[in-house]
C-alpha cells in the first residue's frame, strides 16, 4: 500500500508539478520512485512466502501485483533508454513514460483496495483511510494540474 499506492503516486506528481525546481524535482522524482520500487519489490516477495506459510488463495491479487512489478521494472528500464532533450524521439519516450506511470499507478491502487477486501476481517476502515489518501493526493493533483495549465 505504502510503496505502490502511495509513494509512487507522491513521485509521480514531483516528475509532473515541481519542474520549476529544476535539477531538484529530478532528483527527487528518481529517489521517491526507487525508493517505492525497492519498497514495492519487498511487499511482492513477502506476498509470496506469506502465500507460501498460509497456503492463502489470493491469484488475482498477485496477478495484478507481478503486472505492477512487471510495468515497473520496464519504467526502471525506460530510464537507461531515456534519449536527450534535443532529441527527435524524446517525446515519444516522454509519452511513454508517463503513460506508463499513469497506468501502473491505477493499476497499483485497485489492487491495493482488492487487497484490503482479501484480509479476513472487514477491512471498512483500511478502506475508508486508503480512500482519503487517495482522495487528497487526487485533489492535490488537480489542484497542481490547473495552477501548471495557467502558467502554460
Amino acid at each position: 500500500m505504502l510503496s505502490w499506492g502511495i509513494l509512487m503516486i507522491i513521485g509521480a506528481m514531483a516528475g509532473r508539478y515541481f519542474k520549476q525546481w529544476d535539477p531538484m524535482w529530478f532528483y527527487s522524482h528518481a529517489a521517491i520512485q526507487s525508493c517505492a520500487f525497492l519498497l514495492g519489490l519487498a511487499g511482492i516477495i513477502s506476498g509470496f512466502v506469506l502465500e507460501d506459510r498460509l497456503n492463502a488463495e489470493v491469484d488475482t491479487h498477485k496477478a495484478l501485483g507481478i503486472l505492477i512489478l512487471v510495468l515497473g521494472c520496464l519504467q526502471v528500464m525506460a530510464v537507461f533508454a531515456r534519449p536527450g532533450k534535443e532529441s527527435k524521439v524524446r517525446k515519444y519516450w516522454n509519452w511513454y513514460h508517463h503513460n506508463g506511470g499513469r497506468i501502473v499507478i491505477l493499476i497499483a491502487i485497485a489492487n491495493v483496495f482488492y487487497g484490503i477486501h482479501l484480509g479476513e476481517d472487514d477491512g471498512t476502515s483500511w478502506n475508508a483511510a486508503y480512500a482519503v489518501v487517495i482522495s487528497i493526493l487526487f485533489l492535490l493533483s488537480i489542484i497542481l494540474e490547473v495552477k501548471l495549465w495557467r502558467q502554460n
